[in-house]
């Protein structure tokens, strides 16, 4: 098999692994076990367990990037893309919440290791530029106040408080005040 196929084979299990037994679970063992390779193979795609789970951390927030920011590219011209742009957000969620939750438990560093060299934020920024038209300076303004949001609907969702539907609609408001500029603008 050739090393990239290997890598994303190995990517696939230890993510099966993390969502049936946890990411503490996981060992560089336990994942050449389950995958059918020698116990020496694991070590020559990753250094140690936590780069695989940074891995598998910054291979789905990648995936739930190309997600929205495709699904916003083949927007009908006419298309409302804030509200598009928040839908899509919750899908990409939907499909891969709960393993960025299981890599996400209080106390792991995985999230900031994986962010490193890639900010959400500035993924959020050039959504912000090229879809909806903000200039640079008020994109980064508002860009990681609107991650934030973000985060915590994610996180009141996943909780159980409140309805997907509940809360695309704040999102929605929200970003349309922070993109229009509302009265914070000024």
């Amino acid at each position: 098999m050739r090393s990239p196929d290997r890598r994303a084979q190995l990517l696939d299990m230890a993510t099966r692994l993390v969502l049936d037994e946890g990411a503490s679970a996981l060992t560089m063992e336990r994942l050449a076990e389950a995958a059918g390779v020698s116990k020496a193979l694991p070590y020559k795609h990753f250094d140690n367990v936590e780069a695989v789970l940074v891995a598998v951390h910054r291979r789905e927030i990648e995936t739930m990037g190309r997600g929205i920011w495709q699904g916003l590219s083949d927007a009908e011209s006419d298309e409302d893309l804030v509200r598009l742009g928040v839908h899509l957000y919750f899908d990409e969620l939907a499909r891969c919440g709960r393993v960025l939750a299981a890599l996400s438990e209080p106390g792991t560093t995985v999230p900031a290791l994986s962010s490193r060299g890639a900010s959400p934020t500035r993924f959020t920024l050039g959504l912000l530029q090229r879809f909806h038209g903000l200039d640079a300076h008020r994109a980064s303004v508002v860009a990681g106040m609107l991650m934030g949001a973000v985060v915590g609907a994610a996180d009141t969702w996943s909780a159980g408080f409140a309805s997907r539907e509940e809360l695309e609609s704040v999102l929605v408001d929200l970003f349309r005040v922070a993109i229009d500029g509302g009265p914070a603008a000024h």
